[in-house]
């Protein structure tokens, strides 16, 4: 896959915050399933090449975590809480019947639904409880449960009881997660020069099992604190 110039320019600010350049990882991959809608074996090798990682030091994180979706589906991801108490509320009909209803876990048809099982949503007392793209829902009777599912196929999941909040599409939603909207590149560039220089023991680039401290002559490669310190150096030399 090609991927946008603007991802590669939001993917550089998103290194540009951290000291070691593989501490952007978790982010990154949001960044890339914003763009693709999932991770797919692209996006893990543009992330591995961005911070000098290899594709299956990558692979590892992007299936580790079940927030990393790694076949495409749509526009939203029901999650539905299948725990104990959700479960005795009715969760698991619901979760059963949203995959019967869909023929599997997606449903690629309308704006396009994956339907997944989750642990507990934190929400109790407002069994059983489900979210639409982490917006929270609950209580919902099967009826209501049912009609969320057929509102969210068609484009339209209802507004949040819990966060007034109509959720807003996948993609969108896991922008946000990237943190690149959070308009904080200044701040968090500063934190990690102070954070590189600061400590006796500076923070490391973690390669296989060899741990390369970030003042190693060159520095993490990809990483903010590696260029600030090459960079001091530089300069030291000149004078």
């Amino acid at each position: 896959m090609v991927f946008s110039d603007q991802l590669a320019t939001d993917a550089q600010r998103l290194v540009d915050r951290y000291p070691v350049s593989r501490a952007a990882l978790l982010p990154l991959l949001h960044l890339v399933q914003a763009e693709e809608g999932f991770v797919s074996e692209d996006g893990i090798a543009f992330c591995a090449e961005l911070l000098h990682l290899t594709k299956a030091e990558v692979g590892a994180v992007a299936t580790f975590y079940t927030m990393y979706k790694r076949e495409p589906f749509g526009d939203y991801l029901i999650s539905v809480c299948t725990n104990p108490t959700c479960q005795i509320a009715g969760g698991q009909a619901i979760f059963d019947a949203y995959r019967t209803a869909c023929g599997g876990d997606i449903d690629r048809d309308g704006a396009g639904v994956m339907v997944e099982h989750v642990e507990c949503l934190a929400l109790c007392d407002a069994a059983p409880a489900l979210q639409v793209n982490y917006e929270m829902y609950g209580p919902v009777s099967h009826a209501e449960a049912m009609q969320l599912l057929a509102d969210t196929k068609a484009g339209n999941p209802p507004v949040s009881p819990w966060s007034n909040t109509t959720p807003q599409t996948f993609a969108a939603v896991q922008r946000d997660l990237s943190g690149i909207n959070d308009g904080v590149d200044t701040e968090l560039a500063e934190a990690a020069k102070n954070q590189i220089t600061g400590y006796s023991v500076p923070p490391a680039n973690r390669s296989g099992e060899t741990d390369i401290p970030v003042t190693h002559p060159g520095g993490d490669p990809a990483g903010h604190g590696g260029r600030i310190l090459r960079a001091a150096a530089d300069m030291t030399s000149t004078q």
